[in-house]
């Protein structure tokens, strides 16, 4: 997705950092022979978000091309991800996040840039501070197929205000 037509297109220079953080990392796994998935998402939302009625999910909802989810879903369904690491930054009001998930035995990772709004993450963050599991679900367009990612511990993907006061 061209970034002037991205939901960030106003803070082009964060997110453009993020992505390229993303990409680094990528390519050290790459550099120590890993197999590693890295896409840039066409939207992030957190859910549930504000004023859905919708409750089956909480965390962070993530739009790939059709052609990047099918990569991922064969890579998923080839290897178990036993591990997840998060780095963050927060800057204007926004949460962005390069989310890597290893499969430590098969050498296998994906990793991608992720964002979001903290004034649209209310819910979805009261939700996880009362007990809800967090999650990280990617789908294509048509929304038919999803993948979930669980984090045992969400707290890296919290606003940094939301951690110092933990």
């Amino acid at each position: 997705m061209d970034v002037d037509e991205h939901p960030l297109a106003e803070e082009r220079d964060e997110w453009e950092t993020v992505v390229e953080e993303c990409r680094a990392l990528a390519d050290d796994y790459r550099e120590r022979g890993w197999e590693v998935f890295t896409a840039v998402p066409g939207d992030v939302v957190p859910v549930p978000a504000p004023g859905d009625s919708r409750t089956e999910k909480t965390g962070i909802d993530v739009l790939l091309s059709g052609e990047e989810f099918a990569e991922l879903s064969a890579l998923v369904d080839a290897v178990d991800f036993d591990e997840f690491e998060a780095f963050r930054a927060y800057e204007n009001g926004i949460v962005y996040l390069t989310l890597l998930f290893r499969a430590s035995d098969a050498e296998t990772a994906v990793c991608l840039p992720l964002y979001y709004r903290v004034t649209e993450a209310d819910r979805m963050l009261e939700r996880v501070r009362a007990g809800d599991a967090m999650k990280t679900y990617l789908h294509p367009l048509s929304g038919e197929e999803r993948l979930e990612f669980d984090h045992e511990d969400p707290t890296p993907l919290f606003p940094p205000q939301d951690v110092s006061e933990e």
